[in-house]
């Protein structure tokens, strides 16, 4: 069974809460990506076919690369942190050139050793390059009330999946891409408010954000203040762009 494919992305009707349309964003127009854990090649498609990137494809379920190349997409199947993977991709900088961007959406959790993984990954950049990196929060007010409650129930998707072996905070994950050796250079992030209205009844009534928004003139200004004053809180995924220390200018 394929657990992640969509038919394709359209950008333009992506919502600005869209954890896809943030780091997509973040990819330069024609430039030469790595993307790690590609699923059916859904962004891999929008990224060559939009944005006139040069893609190539990691994917390690091989159902899912097949159906990637039946989009007429270049992957490679296999775990980015097996040696042998890496070793094809080193080859592949050798006769194509480094890459400009390095696209990891909602993979890292996934690696039982983040750290080595980071590190190798900063052979394959272009000294310009960057690390595109996607990951959930574990301390989203959600995740908070469970444990309160003195539950951890894996679930088949979410930030609960059983196939994660690592969680992280935003705080934490940038502490791991700079001790990785990395300088941070733009975040973004998803958020989901919290409402008691919709802790009850499953129902969104009355949020904070959603009240101030409708706050004439300066609504929009207060909603994001609000957002990033309380991101710990509210962020369900964030995302980084990072370059390597050593190939800052």
């Amino acid at each position: 069974m394929i657990k992640y494919h969509q038919d394709s992305i359209d950008y333009d009707t992506l919502h600005e809460n869209n954890i896809d349309r943030l780091q997509l964003a973040m990819v330069p127009q024609k430039s030469h990506v790595l993307e790690i854990g590609c699923a059916t090649g859904y962004m891999t498609e929008y990224l060559t076919r939009d944005k006139q990137c040069r893609v190539l494809g990691v994917e390690p379920v091989e159902e899912q690369a097949e159906v990637a190349r039946k989009r007429g997409l270049t992957v490679i199947t296999g775990l980015i942190d097996a040696p042998n993977i890496l070793a094809l991709l080193l080859t592949h900088t050798q006769e194509h050139g480094p890459f400009d961007a390095i696209f990891m959406s909602q993979v890292i959790e996934h690696i039982a050793d983040p750290s080595a993984t980071l590190r190798a990954l900063k052979d394959l950049l272009h000294p310009d390059g960057a690390l595109i990196i996607s990951t959930c929060s574990i301390v989203h007010w959600k995740c908070r009330l469970q444990i309160l409650l003195g539950r951890w129930e894996y679930e088949d998707y979410g930030i609960f999946d059983r196939t994660h072996l690592r969680f992280f905070t935003i705080k934490s994950f940038r502490q791991l891409l700079e001790e990785s050796g990395y300088t941070v250079v733009d975040f973004s992030y998803t958020f989901e408010d919290i409402c008691p209205f919709k802790i009850l009844f499953d129902t969104r009534i009355l949020a904070p954000s959603d009240i101030l928004r409708l706050i004439p003139f300066i609504g929009m200004r207060l909603r994001r203040a609000y957002t990033d004053l309380f991101k710990n809180f509210l962020a369900t995924q964030f995302v980084y762009k990072a370059q390597p220390v050593h190939r800052l200018k």
